[in-house]
C-alpha cells in the first residue's frame, strides 16, 4: 500500500508530465532543488506546506489540487469503469476535447 507521500510524489509527477515539464523546468520555476522535487515525486520526502505552496504555483494549479489523490487510490480496472463511464455520458464537446487529449497523452 502507497504512503501519502507516495501518492503525493506520484500526484506531482503526473501533473507534471501532462503539463510536459521536465523536473529541472519545475526546480526552476518553484524554486526547489532538482534533487528536492525527485525525492518528493519518488515519495522520498515529505514536503513543507512552503514547498508544496510553490510546487503549486509552480505548476498554476490550486493547492487543494494537490491533495486530491484518489485517481492513485484505485485500482486500474476501476479507473477504467470510471473513464468508461465519463466517455459514454459525454456530450460532443467534451468527448472532442477528452480525445484531443488523449491524442497528446498516447501519442
Amino acid at each position: 500500500m502507497d504512503t501519502v507521500q507516495d501518492l503525493f510524489g506520484k500526484k506531482i509527477k503526473a501533473i507534471r508530465r501532462a503539463r510536459d515539464i521536465t523536473q529541472e523546468k519545475l526546480a526552476d520555476l518553484s524554486g526547489l532543488s532538482l534533487q528536492y522535487i525527485g525525492e518528493i515525486e519518488r515519495g522520498r520526502r515529505n514536503p513543507s506546506l512552503t514547498s508544496i505552496e510553490q510546487l503549486s504555483q509552480a505548476l498554476d494549479i490550486p493547492m487543494a489540487e494537490l491533495f486530491s489523490l484518489e485517481e492513485f487510490r484505485l485500482a486500474p480496472e476501476e479507473l477504467r469503469a470510471i473513464l468508461m463511464r465519463q466517455i459514454e455520458s459525454a456530450d460532443e464537446d467534451r468527448l472532442r476535447t477528452f480525445f484531443s487529449m488523449a491524442q497528446v497523452i498516447f501519442r
